[in-house]
């Protein structure tokens, strides 16, 4: 056989050719789809914004030449973002500059459309590439991308961005609507303090802490009763009450510790849980509370008048040998001594 029956034909070789890039893309498409899905599940691995924002940058870092880069949220009520997630290459600590404009990120949620601007040399903390985060209902956040190891993204690039942004809006709405959940579920509707549900858990949780410590350690509760509240709704009706009530939760978070954890026991009493503390401490603090609520007034619109209240503490200190029920019943003891020697005052048992 001649060497030209041995030769392949041009057309073959090209077909032989075409068919190894079509295979060399399919494995491309086939890794990325690994990829993607890796990038997915690990975003919806967690309810915490912040674990989601350090995955959406690590997903990002994994596959583009980044220096700078953040995650944002755009909080509703006040219109401003929040940054949840921050990567800089130069430093384990990174932080957002604190004179950076956050307001044109609002511009890129009203446009929907993502923002890229190649840079023109480096510069730190610029705005290269800005990602909205939304869906048709809410404005989430942005992913933003401040400064390039190369010298720009390239389109491949882009759409796997899009792609990440798509996965990160579910995983960061998912997380907030269940933040919104949870805390609709330990708190008190009115009032905004926790409820009484989760005191009882964080209760339970102050008593286990107490009982592993090394040393001595012990914590305060008050329970504060609004005197004459039946009669206060009777006279000024239930609206003035609520208002009554939020002005005591308002005093009690202006004039309690970081630490301290308010909630509503009842219809008009509440409860403060103080963290390591003497019972003298504890009795300062509760005749703190009680002189303050003396002094407040409440404005009744109809009259014009101004309305004041007062308030009855009991206070306790947690014992070794306490329960939760018992620690509540020695507070409840204060209390009844406080309303039955006159009301307007702090008892300690």
């Amino acid at each position: 056989m001649s060497r030209d029956q041995h030769k392949i034909p041009e057309d073959l070789l090209q077909l032989k050719k075409k068919i190894e890039i079509l295979e060399s893309q399919l494995e491309e498409i086939r890794l990325q789809s690994h990829v993607l899905l890796d990038i997915a599940r690990a975003l919806n691995a967690s309810l915490d914004t912040r674990v989601i924002a350090t995955n959406i940058i690590s997903a990002i870092v994994s596959l583009i030449g980044i220096d700078q880069a953040s995650v944002c949220l755009y909080r509703e009520k006040t219109k401003d973002f929040e940054v949840i997630g921050v990567f800089d290459s130069g430093t384990l600590s990174p932080q957002i500059p604190s004179g950076l404009d956050l307001s044109f990120l609002s511009e890129v949620l009203t446009q929907g459309v993502t923002f890229y601007r190649p840079p023109q040399g480096f510069q730190n903390w610029q705005w290269i590439c800005c990602l909205p985060l939304q869906n048709a209902q809410h404005k989430i956040g942005t992913i933003n991308i401040h400064a390039l190891r190369q010298p720009e993204i390239t389109s491949e690039q882009m759409e796997f961005l899009e792609t990440v942004a798509g996965h990160a809006s579910s995983a960061l709405e998912n997380a907030l609507l269940y933040a919104i959940v949870e805390q609709e579920s330990i708190t008190d509707g009115l009032t905004g303090v926790y409820n009484h549900r989760y005191f009882q858990k964080r209760l339970r949780e102050h008593i286990s802490l107490c009982q592993r410590r090394k040393r001595p350690v012990t914590f305060g509760l008050l329970i504060i009763d609004i005197d004459n509240f039946k009669m206060v709704n009777d006279n000024y009706g239930h609206q003035f009450g609520d208002n009554v009530l939020h002005t005591i939760v308002r005093e009690l978070h202006n004039n309690l510790r970081e630490g301290d954890l308010i909630a509503r026991y009842g219809g008009e009493e509440f409860v403060v849980l103080i963290p390591e503390t003497t019972e003298k401490i504890t009795l300062l603090i509760s005749e703190k509370i009680r002189k303050v609520v003396e002094k407040t007034s409440i404005c009744y619109l109809p009259t014009n008048k101004d309305v004041s209240v007062t308030v009855s503490i009991g206070a306790t200190l947690w014992h070794p040998l306490d329960s939760p029920d018992s620690l509540i019943s020695r507070a409840d003891q204060a209390l009844y001594k406080a309303k039955r020697t006159g009301r307007n005052q702090s008892c300690i048992e």
